[in-house]
């Protein structure tokens, strides 16, 4: 089987609050750095990926941020509409159909048509070539929390089981056998090495690998402490604060407080990573530390970037 970061098209999945945005900002940048040409795809207009990228909000139409990385948002219904316009032509019976009150019935009330909608616009993308090349080296999708996402990719599934022999279901076999496809596509989950988001993550885990039937990528373990100071080092510290005078204390004080915290925060994570490796035996698992910043921008999901590429099986760089 290919490696997991060696595919074409790469799902970013997590709970909501473990990074999952940030995992897929920083995985477009690597693959971009490493000379790829790669969309990141926001798969529900609204969120933070472009603004973390340094780019404006471009919804339908992917927007160039360097010569090697581009934005886009997805919306469901522009993604319909764009979608009628590659197969009805005509653009005034198009207008005609936009503005009718039975497709805009239908487009409200129809269930999981934005999902479907959604899905087909990153096939699209997938599969759509300039020239005699694919347009895309690498797409990179930041996927909504894991619920929700994982209702997006199950929805073509659910289409070409509902839907009788005709366009609906071949629209839909197509987009499924891109999405089960394990030479192409990855889905990674992101989690925290926490009680909780680990729980999700192995419930996410067997979904994905069981009834969705889709290519499990990498489990990216984000913002792990890992600094422990011995009991001995941080009893020193509190002798010496209680020893001192005036700032000097306070400053100890702080110090012998903070080593207590990330220290106590080293060994949960190092808990719950050993509960990860475990349950999920040979999967591909990548560690991201903890970054200490005021204020988190580019610099921060480089950095990111940089320690999945250490941790991850990477392509060789593209030659230009």
């Amino acid at each position: 089987m290919t490696a997991p970061f060696a595919r074409r098209l790469h799902f970013v999945v997590g709970k909501g609050g473990v990074g999952k945005t940030t995992v897929a900002c920083a995985l477009a940048r690597l693959f971009a750095r490493r000379g790829f040409r790669t969309l990141a795809v926001e798969m529900e207009a609204g969120g933070r990926l472009p603004a973390v990228l340094g780019a404006p909000a471009s919804v339908g139409t992917p927007s160039a941020i360097d010569a090697n990385l581009s934005v886009v948002s997805i919306d469901g219904r522009a993604a319909l509409e764009e979608y009628l316009g590659l197969i009805i032509p005509v653009r005034r019976l198009l207008s005609t159909v936009f503005s009718s009150r039975i497709y805009q019935y239908f487009v409200a009330a129809a269930p999981g048509l934005k999902e479907l909608m959604t899905v087909g616009k990153v096939w699209y993308e997938a599969t759509r070539r300039e020239g005699t090349r694919p347009a895309w080296d690498v797409i990179v999708v930041d996927a909504p929390a894991t619920g929700h996402g994982l209702h997006y990719l199950r929805m073509p599934q659910a289409a070409r089981d509902t839907f009788g022999a005709g366009l609906v279901e071949r629209e839909a076999t197509k987009v499924v056998e891109l999405l089960q496809d394990p030479a192409t596509t990855a889905v990674h989950l992101v989690t925290l090495a926490e009680d909780m988001p680990v729980t999700e993550t192995l419930e996410a885990h067997a979904q994905i690998a069981g009834p969705l039937h889709l290519p499990i990528g990498a489990v990216i373990v984000n913002r792990m402490h890992a600094r422990r100071f011995t009991a001995e080092v941080i009893e020193r510290v509190e002798r010496a604060a209680e020893a001192a005078h005036g700032d000097e204390r306070t400053i100890l004080a702080a110090v012998a407080a903070r080593a207590t915290e990330e220290s106590g925060w080293a060994a949960i994570n190092a808990q719950h990573a050993e509960r990860l490796r475990a349950a999920l035996g040979q999967a591909s698992i990548v560690e991201l530390p903890y970054l200490f910043a005021e204020e988190f921008g580019a610099a921060e999901i480089d950095l990111l970037s940089r320690h999945l590429e250490e941790g991850a099986a990477l392509p060789a760089a593209r030659r230009a």
